[in-house]
């Protein structure tokens, strides 16, 4: 195994920024370290929430009665949360979950 070791200089325009951009580049080597040492990725973005709300519905089909409006409810608020992290991404949800 070859290391290459490197240095990277953080410069901010005070501590608290400085601090900050070592946690995240810090987080982010955690990341590639954990990719490396096992490939699998769970999917994020909402899409876990999606395929859950799918689900749901589905079996909403399958029940009758006052019911079924709570089951489909607790799959539209499933859906609310990749809205919500599209909209915090600044990225338009209608176009970005639908």
């Amino acid at each position: 195994v070859v290391r290459n070791p490197i240095t990277i200089l953080v410069r901010g325009s005070n501590k608290m920024i400085v601090e900050e951009a070592k946690r995240s580049l810090h987080d982010a080597m955690c990341v590639v370290r954990n990719l490396i040492k096992d490939n699998r990725v769970v999917y994020g973005g909402g899409s876990a929430e999606i395929a859950c709300s799918l689900a749901i519905r589905q079996y909403a089909d399958h029940v009758t009665g006052v019911d079924q409006y709570a089951i489909r409810a607790f799959a539209d608020a499933l859906e609310d949360i990749p809205m919500a992290l599209a909209e915090n991404s600044g990225l338009s949800p209608m176009e970005e979950v639908a």
